[in-house]
C-alpha cells in the first residue's frame, strides 16, 4: 500500500512541477505570496523543486487515502499528526529520487 502511495504522491508531483494542471499552477503563480527578485512567488519556486512538491503531494496523498479509514473506524487523534509528517518526508525523499534518476535516464 506504501508504495502505491508514494507512487501516486509522485504522479501529483510530476503533473504539477510540469504543468499538467496547468490552470492550477498557473493560478498558485499568479498569487502574490512572498515574491523574491526575480518575482516568482513562493508557489512558482515550489513547483522549481521535486523535494518540495513531493512534501505537499505526500501529506495530500496521505490524508485522501489513509485519513477516511481512520475517520470510519473513529480512531482520529493527534497521534496521526506523524504519521502525517511521516510519510509527507518520505515522499519528498521519494519523488525526489524518481524524478532525479528521470532526469539522468533523460540525458
Amino acid at each position: 500500500m506504501t508504495m502505491i502511495l508514494l507512487l501516486a504522491a509522485y504522479g501529483i508531483t510530476f503533473g504539477l512541477m510540469n504543468d499538467k494542471a496547468k490552470v492550477l499552477t498557473d493560478l498558485a503563480k499568479r498569487l502574490p505570496v512572498l515574491r523574491d527578485e526575480d518575482d516568482d512567488n513562493l508557489f512558482a519556486r515550489m513547483l522549481a523543486c521535486a523535494y518540495c512538491t513531493g512534501f505537499h503531494a505526500g501529506w495530500l496523498v496521505w490524508c485522501v487515502a489513509v485519513l477516511p479509514e481512520h475517520v470510519v473506524a473513529g480512531t482520529v487523534e493527534p497521534s496521526l499528526v506523524g504519521g502525517v509528517v511521516a510519510f509527507a518526508f518520505a515522499s519528498s525523499a521519494f519523488c525526489y529520487g524518481v524524478d532525479t534518476l528521470i532526469q539522468w535516464f533523460e540525458r
